[in-house]
């Protein structure tokens, strides 16, 4: 056997220059630097973290950045050829493009498909032709009055808007980003950056908790001073969640200052200084672990949420997806039962959550509503009581015993949220309805229609709603609640009878007018206080999305009554001789205010058009006709006439104008017709 003893020197493979290599598998491969850039620079040690302690030691976390292994062009031939053969298998896969016609038919198109060919506006456009809403979105009306759609569909904005202001803001909402990791941001690095000097944070503070006009319930007054001054006294110790709260009031308090013109400088810094704050509370949220149950999570998602829904007059999906994800949260915590049955928390706690419970159950349905989907909560599984009619100077921290709530004669902050949490059960069961499956016999619609009623009944006399002429008296926060809680009275009435309204019932189209009209007048009225010298003009910030949505809703249910009357002839006229005269009026109005929306909202500038289209649609009956049309001519027993195939003279077929109307396409009726 070989003596293996002798061999203490090193193998080698012994190159063999006879074969011709590649010069590029012959390019040593980089490696990936171990130390950041700013360590290697300063010849510093690095922990390799992101960012390095080194790092942030010096402030520099943003600087903290490692060298990526560069790809060889080996590499990068591979990838091109695995994503062209990508992209053929997917054009093999794809079927031949369906285009969709105006009145719902399908044509296919054999032209050849291209993936890279389409542009980033298309895809987003074939993206939001897969967007379902609900029947309660204001939107779905529109699938109602199958002609309004189609225009609106068809033509370009006539309405000249510019929408530079809309855009900013859409913008600015692009640049927060809640998805990150912890080990991204410090709560040192965020307050030095983000937070301005106390004297400027009180004022802020004092914006946000001066009267009652925009207190959060489940933010105690009195427990929020005694954090706000432990901060001040010992920033390293303070909760990253709570510093979100923080961040979150500071944004609320710029935007109302903004709004109200408090503020001197031009709206573009507000709103860039509005979006600060957002992004330090959007930081602190990721600091802090938010998707993990533990102190403070539910508030900071909350305030966040609800700076992003103040941000703009349309629904946000941001804050939707945020407030689902604090109501999952909130199962998780337990917050749906009722303190006093389970856990062990003291007086202050266990009232609290009950507050915060309510709020969460009131944004879920508000939000769910805006959107056209299903709420996150079923309140049947849900066992938390309301919170109390109590002002924070009635309980705190050290309290053994709730006192009784307090007479609901007195306009305090929190009663017209104890009177929305008792409307959110009957309008969160009209919504379940609503966007059930299977319509209800008009019996039961009678019962739930009485059950809204009943509920309405029950509003204390101080919150219910009255001509501003005859409330001078009273505080601008007083006028705006109560007009919050009619609204929700009202809209509750045009979801449940909406889809019965289109089928015929004359008492669903009955009882959709008078809501609409109502709920659209009231806002008209409104909304001319918004103006300078107004009653309403320092509480403007209070016309959020929320009540935005109940507008235009109730302008596209007008339109409805308009077109269901003029298409089913339900005689109206007979309890309202005017009705259409009425209902012309208010639109004209709510034409003009979408007209100075459309800047700050699509959805106005989009209802704004479709009033237009109905205003200059002459009363008469249209020269056009679909399927909906023939088929409840074609169930009174009437003739089909000239849409007859078998009509034409010399019995000659226009066999096209058959399949055109089978396909519920709508066509053009010769002159002279019965149509």
């Amino acid at each position: 056997m070989a003596d293996f003893s002798r061999l203490t020197g090193k193998f080698r493979i012994q190159k063999d220059n006879t074969i011709d290599r590649d010069p590029a598998s012959a390019t040593k491969p980089s490696r990936q630097s171990l130390v950041c850039i700013q360590c290697r620079k300063a010849k510093l040690r690095c922990d390799r973290r992101q960012p390095c302690t080194s790092c942030l030691r010096r402030d520099e976390a943003s600087l903290c950045l490692y060298q990526q292994p560069r790809q060889n062009h080996k590499q990068l031939l591979t990838a091109q050829d695995r994503l062209s053969h990508l992209e053929s298998l997917v054009r093999d896969m794809m079927p031949p493009t369906i285009t969709s016609s105006a009145s719902g038919s399908s044509t296919i198109d054999q032209s050849p498909v291209t993936v890279t060919g389409l542009s980033n506006s298309d895809l987003a456009q074939n993206m939001s032709a897969a967007n379902y809403v609900g029947s309660t979105h204001w939107s779905a009306i529109l699938d109602d009055i199958q002609e309004l759609k189609v225009t609106l569909e068809s033509e370009e904005d006539p309405l000249g808007v510019d929408a530079t202001a809309l855009d900013l803001v859409l913008s600015l909402q692009k640049e927060t980003i809640l998805f990150g990791s912890p080990e991204s941001y410090s709560a040192k690095q965020i307050v030095s950056h983000y937070l301005p000097p106390r004297e400027e944070v009180d004022r802020l503070l004092a914006v946000f908790f001066r009267g009652e006009s925009f207190i959060i319930p489940f933010i105690h007054t009195f427990q929020f001073q005694r954090q706000y001054n432990s901060f001040w006294s010992h920033p390293e110790g303070t909760n990253v969640l709570w510093l979100s709260v923080l961040f979150s009031i500071c944004s609320l308090a710029n935007l109302i200052q903004g709004a109200t013109g408090v503020l001197s400088c031009p709206s573009d810094e507000v709103t860039a200084r509005t979006a600060k704050f957002q992004i330090a509370a959007a930081k602190c949220l990721v600091a802090g672990d938010y998707h993990r149950p533990q102190p403070f999570v539910l508030e900071a998602l909350t305030m966040y949420a609800q700076c992003k829904n103040m941000q703009s007059l349309d629904p946000c999906r941001e804050a939707g997806v945020i407030f689902s994800m604090a109501v999952r949260m909130a199962y998780e915590l337990g917050y749906h039962r009722d303190p006093d049955f389970v856990g062990s928390f003291t007086v202050f706690e266990g009232e609290m959550r009950r507050r915060l419970w309510a709020l969460l159950k009131q944004f879920d349905a508000m939000t769910s509503f805006q959107l056209g989907l299903p709420s996150n909560i079923c309140i049947e599984n849900c066992d938390t009581k309301s919170p109390r009619n109590l002002t924070d100077a009635d309980f705190n921290v050290d309290t053994q015993v709730l006192p009784p709530s307090r007479a609901e004669t007195e306009p305090i902050g929190i009663l017209w949220f104890i009177v929305k949490d008792r409307q959110m059960n009957i309008f969160s069961s009209v919504c379940r309805e609503t966007l059930s499956f299977h319509d209800k016999s008009e019996t039961q619609i009678i019962e739930l229609d009485d059950k809204i009623k009943q509920m309405h009944t029950t509003i204390p006399n101080i919150l219910r709603t009255r001509p501003v002429s005859e409330s001078i008296s009273d505080t601008p926060f007083l006028i705006m609640v109560r007009i919050y809680v009619e609204f929700i009275y009202l809209k509750s009435l045009c979801v449940l009878h909406r889809k019965y309204m289109t089928q015929g019932n004359v008492f669903s189209t009955e009882a959709c007018f008078k809501a609409g009209r109502q709920l659209v007048s009231q806002f008209i009225e409104m909304y001319k206080e918004f103006a300078p010298g107004g009653q309403l003009c320092q509480e403007c910030w209070m016309l959020t999305n929320f009540t935005m949505n109940d507008f235009l809703m109730g302008v596209m249910i007008l339109c409805l009554v308009v077109h269901v009357g003029r298409r089913r002839d339900l005689q109206l006229s007979l309890t309202h001789p005017n009705y259409e005269k009425t209902i012309f009026s208010l639109l004209k109005q709510a034409h003009a205010i979408c007209i100075e929306k459309s800047s700050a909202s699509r959805d106005a500038r989009y209802v704004a058009r479709a009033i237009k289209v109905l205003l200059e649609d002459p009363p008469a009956q249209s020269n056009t006709v679909t399927t909906f049309d023939l088929a409840m001519q074609w169930k009174d027993g009437n003739s089909l006439g000239w849409l007859d195939p078998f009509w034409m003279e010399d019995n000659e077929t226009d066999w096209g104008l058959f399949d055109s109307l089978m396909m519920n396409q709508s066509i053009d009726v010769p002159n002279g017709s019965q149509y």
